[in-house]
């Protein structure tokens, strides 16, 4: 008796021949899928990506009251300006320890006037290195005592403990660094804050309500151009200008893979976490502008935001 003969793919693949073909085919597909795949690039999140929800929502504008609607229009221009910094003050907590408030006051000046000297050295000007004194405070230690036949824990005066904050002006970025590491030569690393100034203040702030008016000007004349056979007459006009330094535009969070689970049947053994990175980085002001900068904020710059919100009567008002 003969077989029955298969029919489709399975005769086909039996044949040698074919069969070898259909490999090669198979094969010659694969590698064309991985030349392809260097052309593929992933896309660029990092740490931050998915843990703040709602930032890719619009907000959808608000409806308006009959009254509100037929009394007036009201059209508004924002406007951002950065301003780079022109002095930077970075404040250091210098301590120190003693036995008596005396020793602990004299390591501290020893400490001030090392780091002083070699300020003034790189040439930072006297007057823009101020002492800020914040306190000097007894230190006290546990100490195991027999008292009534009975072993107790009494606290101790031990000493005293100092900080003084100390306050330097420098220009820009880089004598910034040259300071803290005039610092560190002196063990000091406490580092209490970074300010930021500009004495071109007043001038971004001028700048910034201009541009902010222009803005809405411009929109005024696109909307009531095209909707109103003339323009509304203004009625009034408000106007906010802020001021936000690049401390307040830092952003932390917080996203690492972490053990779940710790065991419990070693309870008298501590446990010490590995250190971790802290997700804090300068943002930059984020906010929906009509005029602002075009570039990243890459550094640390004082943003300047002017509002200006400009009444017209409504062509519907009595």
């Amino acid at each position: 008796m003969h077989a029955p003969q298969r029919s489709g793919e399975l005769a086909f693949a039996e044949r040698p021949g074919l069969r070898r073909l259909l490999n090669h085919l198979r094969w010659s597909s694969a590698l064309a899928a991985l030349l392809v795949l260097p052309a593929v690039r992933a896309q660029l999140a990092g740490s931050r990506a998915g843990l703040e929800g709602g930032t890719a929502a619009v907000p959808d504008l608000p409806k308006l009251e009959p009254a509100v609607v037929e009394s007036h229009i009201t059209v508004e221009g924002r406007a951002e300006v950065r301003l780079a910094p022109t002095e930077i003050r970075i404040v250091l907590a210098v301590t120190g320890e003693g036995q008596t408030a005396q020793e602990c006051r004299n390591a501290v000046n020893g400490t001030l006037q090392r780091l002083r000297a070699a300020w003034v050295k790189s040439g930072v000007a006297p007057a823009d290195i101020v002492e800020d004194f914040i306190a000097i405070l007894p230190r006290y230690e546990w100490q195991i005592e027999k008292q009534a036949d009975t072993e107790v824990g009494v606290e101790r005066k031990a000493g005293y403990r100092m900080q003084t904050n100390l306050h330097v002006k420098v220009p820009d970025d880089a004598r910034a660094q040259q300071a803290l590491d005039q610092a560190f030569e002196q063990g000091i690393t406490d580092i209490i804050a970074f300010d930021y100034g500009s004495k071109e203040l007043a001038d971004a702030k001028a700048r910034a309500r201009e541009q902010a008016l222009q803005a809405a000007s411009r929109k005024a004349d696109v909307l009531f151009g095209t909707l109103f056979p003339t323009r509304p007459p203004a009625i009034n006009v408000q106007e906010q200008t802020t001021v936000r330094h690049p401390e307040s535009l830092y952003h932390s969070f917080s996203n690492s893979y972490e053990e779940q689970v710790t065991p419990t049947w070693r309870r008298d053994v501590p446990l010490i976490r590995a250190p971790r990175p802290r997700n804090t980085y300068y943002r930059g002001l984020s906010m929906d502008s009509d005029v602002q900068p075009d570039d990243l904020p890459m550094k640390p710059e004082i943003s300047v935001v002017s509002t200006v919100r400009v009444y017209y009567r409504s062509p519907a008002a009595r």
